[in-house]
């Protein structure tokens, strides 16, 4: 046997067992801390702004709100490689229809000076942490909270519903995806 055919029989069984390993995920369970009210929200959002000091202008977390719990609060969750820019337009028509809307940056998105490899540092408990901060703030901001996510994020907004009193989730895959519905679960 070459050492070329060595090499690939030992590669071949690395990555089957990789495939067929379990991968620990307990340490992305919930943390679930929905804000208490506006006044709540309001300081749990300013401390995710404060997080942006490293993200270009455009890049930095959007919160908008009417000054006052709402109805609704939505929050975005951009795609891969993207910032919170991708839903300028839709937040401003969200906002203006009477909504309260939150837009969080990702973890290691629109940097300053950042490049497509600083994406490469972004693990799945800062996108939990992401997720979980961005639904905690929602939860004070209006008496429903849909979460809305493209391309990568629209995992994390499926979970939303599972983990909190979400009562709405709406879901974008790049493609039409039957199996993931629109969740609806009620407050307490």
């Amino acid at each position: 046997m070459s050492a070329f055919e060595i090499l690939w029989r030992a590669a071949v069984i690395v990555l089957a067992v990789a495939v067929f390993l379990p991968i620990r995920t307990g340490s992305l369970g919930p943390r679930a801390k929905p804000a208490t009210g506006y006044e709540a929200a309001m300081v749990l959002a300013q401390v995710l702004q404060r997080a942006d000091s490293a993200a270009t202008p455009d890049g930095k977390s959007v919160v908008r709100v009417h000054g006052h719990r709402t109805p609704r609060a939505f929050v975005f969750f951009h795609g891969l490689t993207n910032s919170p820019r991708q839903f300028r337009q839709l937040t401003a028509a969200v906002y203006d229809g009477g909504d309260n809307v939150i837009v969080p940056r990702l973890p290691w998105h629109a940097l300053k000076g950042g490049t497509a490899s600083d994406l490469g540092r972004v693990r799945a408990e800062q996108l939990r942490d992401a997720a979980d901060a961005a639904a905690n703030i929602a939860s004070g901001l209006g008496d429903t909270v849909i979460v809305f996510g493209v391309s990568l994020c629209r995992d994390i907004a499926s979970c939303a519903p599972h983990y909190r009193d979400a009562e709405a989730v709406g879901l974008a895959p790049p493609a039409p995806c039957p199996s993931h519905p629109l969740h609806t679960h009620p407050h307490p």
